[in-house]
């Protein structure tokens, strides 16, 4: 039950690591005393727990490096930039700012951008197109998107200009 959900899940991953390093340990340490008796030879309790403690590291690489990466809310595998030139790219964008690619979970990464379109643009068709793109080509199906009119003369790729 545990190795079916540990594809899907962060936490259930780490229990059947967990799981999966005891009984080897467990394993390990019967064949290592079995070869003490038979042999009188005691080195091998101590490569046994060479063997595990190998084992242990290996296994738990990915699950270190995955929890960092939703610890330290980092994009993953995905490069922002690349999102960024994709939503540009599109028609009627104007300009992206603001992006910001995390990772809320394991396997659920999520997006939040400030996208400006063409002034006379349908900001809701624009925002529909660009979360179709941004599941189809980054596999991020959570975006918080905030599409807002450019004021009129604002060229593609210029930020407007804030005044305070």
């Amino acid at each position: 039950m545990l190795a079916r959900g540990s594809r899907e899940s962060l936490n259930v991953r780490g229990a059947f690591l967990h799981l999966a390093t005891d009984v080897a340990a467990f394993t390990a340490a019967a064949i290592a005393g079995a070869l003490v008796l038979l042999t009188g030879w005691d080195r091998f309790d101590p490569l046994a727990s060479l063997v595990v403690a190998a084992l242990m590291l290996t296994s738990s690489w990915r699950l270190l490096r995955e929890s960092t990466a939703i610890f330290m809310e980092t994009s993953g595998d995905i490069d922002p930039a690349d999102v960024e030139r994709a939503l540009a790219a599109e028609p009627d964008v104007v300009s992206v700012h603001d992006l910001h690619v995390w990772t809320v979970t394991s396997g659920f990464p999520a997006i939040s951008a400030h996208v400006l379109v063409a002034h006379g643009a349908d900001c809701h068709a624009a925002r529909a197109r660009l979360e179709r793109l941004l599941a189809a080509q980054f596999g991020l199906a959570h975006s918080t998107l905030q599409v807002e009119h450019a004021p009129p003369g604002l060229l593609r790729g210029e930020l407007p200009m804030v005044r305070g």
